[in-house]
């Protein structure tokens, strides 16, 4: 039974995020709520289909799980804990952000996050055993993770919105510039440190989504997002260089 676990929990988590949108929950879907808090963050709707992707990549990383065999599954059994929880937040999230619990969506998003981190602590610590494992757990892990430090930041920016006040009584552009830098520096620290391209080009695909998003987003915040997807692109690249010349000198000769 524990190795359906992960499984299950992908499952639920997929089936109460397509009810949010079907049902929807609190007759709104999840675009419909972010609709009610216009940030300067939020990067336009076509961005969030990045959503299909990471559960594919968790259905894909659930199946892996159930069929590792014993002798091969320590990596994936010593993340499931954290990737149990991780599950438990998205779901609460939906809830949360569905019914105007802003506060208590940011919370849970900060719990998503912190059990997203270490699970890809853990993953890096250890290197997959084949390229079955790289594409099944690593991969779907680097895009989820990834993608989870955009959307807290997002969420953080909308609470500041349901507020009403910035820190530092910044207006919301300058609150947004500021994200959008902060995000950068995160972005390009993790992705020199580990050279992981999958983490670094979602922000480089969130901050495009910036860039194109033409309601309610200032061109000074248009223009930071800009230079944030050209400064993901180049460290991206770079890491795609390191790593092959990396793989050439461990070669044979």
């Amino acid at each position: 039974m524990q190795k359906y676990l992960a499984l299950i929990a992908t499952l639920a988590m997929i089936a109460v995020n397509a009810a949010a949108n079907i049902v929807p929950i609190n007759g709104v879907n999840t675009g419909g709520v972010s609709a009610r808090y216009p940030t300067g963050f939020t990067p336009a709707g076509w961005v969030f289909a990045i959503w299909a992707l990471i559960y594919l990549g968790m259905v894909a990383f659930a199946i892996f799980a159930a069929r590792v065999p014993a002798g091969r599954a320590g990596r994936v059994r010593g993340i499931e804990p954290a990737y149990l929880v991780s599950c438990l937040a998205n779901a609460a999230w939906i809830f949360a952000w569905h019914y105007g619990r802003i506060l208590e969506s940011l919370l849970l998003m900060l719990v998503l996050l912190g059990s997203l981190l270490v699970v890809y602590v853990r993953l890096r610590a250890t290197p997959a055993s084949s390229m079955s494992e790289r594409i099944c757990v690593d991969m779907p892990f680097s895009l989820y993770f990834g993608w989870i430090t955009t959307a807290t930041l997002a969420n953080l920016a909308a609470w500041f919105f349901d507020l009403g006040v910035y820190p530092f009584a910044l207006p919301m552009d300058d609150w947004a510039i500021l994200t959008v830098v902060t995000a950068t520096a995160i972005y390009t620290a993790v992705g020199v440190r580990t050279r992981d391209v999958i983490y670094t080009s979602v922000f480089a695909w969130a901050s495009l989504g910036i860039v194109l998003q033409t309601l309610a987003t200032a061109h000074a915040v248009r223009l930071t997002a800009a230079a944030a997807c050209a400064v993901m692109v180049v460290v991206s690249l770079i890491s795609i260089i390191q790593s092959r010349l990396t793989t050439r000198e461990g070669a044979p000769a």
